[in-house]
């Protein structure tokens, strides 16, 4: 009989996906997703055999105050969650932090529970405010994070493996890190490039709002396409203010193109065809946590690494940098180094980088590492079972 994993998210997540998928191939496992976000049923049924959705705003606004409640106390929400009382897994695995995720934690079932800190918010302090809202959100955030980690069985995280010694307070939890995650259908070998052709620079996202605790993203596109080298973005900006910008910069600029958001399973195979994927990092020291600079890692590189292409890592990131290098799979710049980066460019051996990332692919991928998780769950069920 199949072993049944629950994973509970809002939003849903690639990283979660890739880990789900990867259960669901061994045959071991029944894999169930909970979620409060919009589901591509087409894509996610590849991961999860069972979906329930629930949608539901989570946003801090007056327009939301009256709708949140009104939805939480209707006959579907009701049903929704008798749903999962009847469920009976051998874990639950809930990423955060977040109110819903943490209601359905710790009062709806008693089943073991793994508590997956996407990002550590621990590490955001306020003056940290990329979105307008985020202050608020981190208020709430810390404080929920925080009963996660006391209460939760076991801890799955994606920063360095220190992270959870500098949180102030103790998770004497057991700790899962797995760095590196390659979904072996996502892999795609390194491609020969033509020679003397334009170079293709690739952020796998969406524009990334103005704001003052980073370097403007639209200045870094000005700079990077001024030097004639093609800088292309997946998805709208978050900000619709600011979309409005960077589509008149695409408009006008030859160089920068704006590509609609896609699944991430076709964003491999798109970005697959681009020389570097670009991770702009170019935060304010004076104002963002060290720790959060030290510690956490983008999702993007992951996105880069299975897609064949060797990245270019915005400085100051500790364990991100320390995962380029080691792997020599790209290279690090400072913002200073922006104006110059053609020629830096043109100095890489690039054909090495791409038998690093090769190597990278092969070494991480999830076929191999599921073992990990695997013997993790079995660990945190254990000790929770003689407690």
């Amino acid at each position: 009989m199949k072993k049944q994993i629950v994973f509970v998210e809002h939003p849903n997540t690639t990283y979660t996906y890739k880990i789900a998928r990867s259960l669901k191939l061994t045959g071991r496992y029944e894999t169930v997703l909970i979620t409060f976000s919009k589901v591509d049923k087409d894509f996610f049924s590849k991961a999860y055999d069972k979906i329930f959705e629930f949608e539901l705003s989570h946003k801090v606004n007056p327009k939301n105050l009256l709708k949140f409640p009104l939805r939480i106390m209707s006959k579907e929400f009701r049903y929704f969650l008798r749903k999962i009382r009847n469920l009976d897994p051998f874990i639950f695995q809930i990423t955060g932090p977040d109110l819903f995720t943490a209601f359905i934690m710790f009062i709806l079932n008693k089943k073991p529970k793994i508590y997956f800190a996407y990002d550590i918010w621990a590490f955001y302090n306020r003056k940290f405010s990329i979105m307008n809202n985020l202050k608020v959100k981190e208020f709430f955030q810390k404080r929920i994070e925080k009963i996660c980690f006391k209460k939760a069985d076991g801890i799955l995280h994606k920063s360095a493996p220190e992270s959870l010694k500098l949180l102030g307070y103790s998770v004497n939890k057991p700790v899962l890190s797995p760095e590196i995650l390659c979904l072996d259908e996502f892999v795609i070998p390194p491609k020969k490039k033509q020679k003397n052709r334009k170079l293709h620079l690739v952020y796998a996202g969406g524009p990334i709002p103005e704001c003052k605790e980073r370097i403007s993203f639209l200045k870094i596109i000005k700079e990077i396409t001024s030097q004639k080298m093609h800088f292309h973005t997946y998805g709208p900006c978050l900000n619709k203010k600011d979309n409005y910008l960077f589509k008149d910069e695409a408009k006008k600029n030859q160089y920068f193109h704006m590509h609609d958001k896609v699944n991430p399973e076709k964003l491999k195979k798109d970005i697959s065809e681009f020389d570097y994927g670009i991770v702009p990092a170019f935060l304010n020291d004076s104002i963002i946590d060290p720790r959060l600079k030290n510690t956490s890692v983008a999702n993007k590189m992951y996105d880069y690494t299975e897609a064949g292409i060797p990245i270019i890592l915005g400085v100051p990131c500790g364990f991100a940098s320390k995962i380029v290098k080691e792997n020599k799979i790209g290279i690090c710049v400072e913002y200073r180094d922006i104006k110059n980066l053609k020629k830096i460019l043109n100095k890489v051996n690039y054909k090495e980088m791409q038998n690093n990332i090769k190597k990278a692919q092969n070494k991480n991928r999830l076929s191999k590492k599921i073992k990990e998780f695997e013997k993790f769950y079995e660990l945190v069920v254990s000790k929770y079972k003689k407690s």
